[in-house]
C-alpha cells in the first residue's frame, strides 16, 4: 500500500492561516466593542443621573417641610424651637432618597438645608 500525498485529510496552511485572521478580527472588534462600553459606563458614572435625581427628590421633600415651617410661623409668629419641634409637626418623618441624608434646622431663622448636598455623595 502506497500512500499518496493527495489521500492525506488536515487542514494546509493557507486554511490555518485564514482562520487565525478572521479570529484577529473578530478579536479586534470585540476589544474595540468592550472599551466603547467601559467608556460609556464611566462617562454614565460620571454624570450620576440618578443620584442627582435622588438629591433632587430629596430637595422637594425639604421644600414641603419648609412650606409646614412657614405655616407654622404665621400662625404662632416663632419657628420651632429645635429640630423634635419640627419632626412633631410633619405627620410622618420625612423620607429622603439619598441614604444618611437629613436636614439641618436653624431656630433663629427657620431655615433647613439638606445635609448631603453633593450628588457626588449622594
Amino acid at each position: 500500500m502506497s500512500s499518496s500525498r493527495s489521500d492525506q485529510r488536515g487542514f494546509g496552511l493557507i486554511e490555518i492561516l485564514l482562520v487565525l485572521v478572521v479570529v484577529a478580527i473578530a478579536g479586534a472588534l470585540l476589544y474595540r466593542y468592550f472599551a466603547a462600553t467601559a467608556r460609556t459606563v464611566e462617562t454614565i458614572q460620571e454624570q450620576r443621573p440618578l443620584a442627582t435625581s435622588k438629591l433632587a427628590a430629596d430637595q422637594a421633600t425639604l421644600d414641603s417641610v419648609q412650606g409646614v415651617l412657614r405655616a407654622y410661623y404665621a400662625e404662632h409668629g416663632r419657628w420651632p424651637a429645635d429640630k423634635a419641634a419640627v419632626l412633631a409637626l410633619l405627620p410622618s418623618p420625612p423620607r429622603f432618597q439619598c441614604p444618611e441624608n437629613d436636614f439641618e434646622y436653624d431656630p433663629a431663622s427657620g431655615s433647613l438645608r439638606l445635609a448631603v448636598s453633593d450628588p457626588a455623595r449622594c
